[in-house]
């Protein structure tokens, strides 16, 4: 494999499972119901709803300026969710997030691998550090949203 598809492949992995971390967002979101996933606990601002949705949000930023696009970024940077109230509108979300990693991992596999370390845009960091910074941006979410599961299901 070359960088793209390891980056690739990783994105995927985070979200759907078999990373190196041995945890990702599918397995940790499993067992939460749409209820816990919308409740704010008092040690974060945010929802694992809200963080989902912003890492799906994020997702798409990164896809869209990989095809050379310079995306608008909202207000509230993708923590904007959504408003939600059952089950079915909690897997749409869930669902939607593994598609959008889906998406991003193709336009990095379809990436020009010559221009990887150029910035992806004008006045942006390289395509790589995009695309790799995104797999780790969703890491980072991804034990935030470890963290607030634990308090939810201990309530």
């Amino acid at each position: 494999m070359n960088i793209k598809q390891h980056i690739a492949c990783h994105l995927v992995e985070v979200h759907r499972g078999g990373n190196w971390t041995d945890v990702s967002i599918a397995c940790t979101l499993k067992d939460i119901s749409w209820q816990q996933a919308v409740m704010i606990t008092p040690f974060s601002p945010n929802s694992i709803a809200m963080l989902l949705h912003h890492t799906t949000y994020w997702n798409r930023i990164v896809a869209l300026r990989g095809q050379n696009i310079e995306p608008e970024i909202n207000e509230s940077n993708g923590m904007n969710v959504p408003a939600f109230n059952s089950d079915e509108d909690w897997d749409h979300l869930k669902k939607d997030n593994i598609h959008s990693a889906e998406e991003l991992a193709t336009i990095i596999e379809g990436y020009d691998i010559g221009s990887l370390y150029n910035p992806i845009l004008p006045g942006h960091s390289s395509a790589y550090k995009n695309f790799q910074g995104q797999v780790e941006h969703v890491h980072y979410h991804l034990g935030q949203m470890v963290m607030i599961k634990k308090h939810v299901q201990l309530l």
